[in-house]
């Protein structure tokens, strides 16, 4: 008794010559496929030789990104939060970074979405969080009002379905110090 609605992201992948194998024309038509479906689905690609070449740019990126936790590569970045009423610095949020051996400093808009899709984004989390509150317990002791001061931690929806997301928060802020108000 309900109407359903659907719709369908397709690849296309032109058959030529240089296929020897029917699994690589299926290869690159689920390129396409993919690419439709990022490009707001219910739509169609059209293959080109580029399409696979980001593809594998994006698979060596979720791969790096895998060993990035272990090799200490990401960093969190302080923005001010300032009242500006009062002209007073009132906290911070805490930003992750990945800064790359060879890539250098990767936006998150590169490593965030393939965090999310990976499900690291729930380790990167808890080690941001962890460092913040460590990071803000040192600032509040040597900061002008830094008992004061507050720190802002972004979390990813998957952490939400966590039953054990509480208890990890409670556990942070019991062994770093920080104050469960700021």
């Amino acid at each position: 008794g309900h109407t359903a609605f659907s719709s369908a992201s397709i690849g296309i992948a032109m058959g030529c010559s240089r296929y020897i194998e029917p699994e690589e024309l299926l290869r690159d038509a689920d390129v396409a496929m993919y690419k439709a479906k990022t490009a707001g689905k219910a739509r169609y690609e059209l293959y080109d030789a580029t399409m696979h070449d980001q593809a594998v740019s994006l698979l060596n990126l979720e791969t790096e990104l895998r060993g990035a936790a272990g090799r200490d590569e990401f960093v969190v970045h302080y923005q001010p939060i300032v009242s500006l009423p009062e002209c007073r610095l009132t906290g911070f949020e805490s930003l992750v970074r990945w800064q790359h051996p060879e890539r250098g400093l990767v936006s998150p808009c590169d490593f965030i979405p393939i965090a999310e899709e990976t499900d690291l984004i729930v380790h990167i989390d808890r080690w941001v969080l962890r460092r913040a509150c460590e990071q803000m317990v040192e600032w509040r002791g040597i900061l002008p009002d830094g008992e004061n001061l507050s720190v802002s931690v972004n979390l990813s929806s998957k952490q939400f379905v966590r039953p054990d997301l509480v208890e990890f928060i409670a556990d942070v802020l019991a062994e770093t110090g920080m104050d469960p108000a700021r």
